[in-house]
């Protein structure tokens, strides 16, 4: 093999290192059967999630996980594999791949989730699923700003009811007052 060739495949190694170590998780996935129009939408459906989807050749993808630490890869790495590196949150590659597979039946055999990284750690394909299920950052906030709240609600909806409580006593009053009076 030319002195060429060698560096420019160690330049598709280094580049998949850079995206695996700069990603918030790594998602391999195998797919099969899908046409254009499949491929084109879920490529769309993973670049609106800031995600990218990246297909490499296996031996490329081995040699990167293997500059990484991850033993793991090796044996996953037979068929037509891609990668999907999730930029902004942990979840968002899991879950457009998630999302596609649950669309219809047949999808299951064209996408499969096979394994990922996430801070560091390899992930099974059970593992990868149960994150593509977890909520995002803004849904957990607003989740926990809900929460937050419930008790600053709930104290308010009771000082009402005592100011109402109050408000009714001294009309009570006011209309025996005046009926004593007449």
């Amino acid at each position: 093999m030319s002195e060429k060739a060698i560096q420019k495949k160690q330049e598709v190694v280094n580049e998949i290192v850079k995206k695996i170590e700069d990603a918030k998780s790594v998602t391999l996935v195998e797919f099969n059967g899908m046409d254009v129009k499949e491929v084109t939408e879920l490529r769309n459906n993973f670049r609106d999630a800031n995600t990218e989807y990246k297909v490499y050749k296996n031996t490329m993808m081995r040699f990167a996980f293997e500059k990484l630490g991850f033993e793991q890869f090796k044996d996953e790495l037979t068929g037509s594999n891609a990668l999907i590196f999730s930029n902004d949150e942990i979840i968002d590659g899991p879950k457009v791949a998630s999302k596609f597979i649950d669309q219809d039946d047949a999808n299951k055999e064209k996408l499969v989730i096979k394994s990922g990284v996430v801070d560091g750690n390899y992930q099974n394909p059970e593992e990868m699923l149960a994150i593509a299920k977890l909520p995002g950052q803004q849904e957990l906030a607003s989740m926990l700003v809900n929460t937050l709240q419930a008790p600053i609600r709930k104290l308010a909806g009771d000082l009402s009811q005592i100011n109402a409580k109050l408000v009714y006593a001294l009309d009570a009053i006011r209309d025996k007052k005046e009926n004593e009076a007449a």
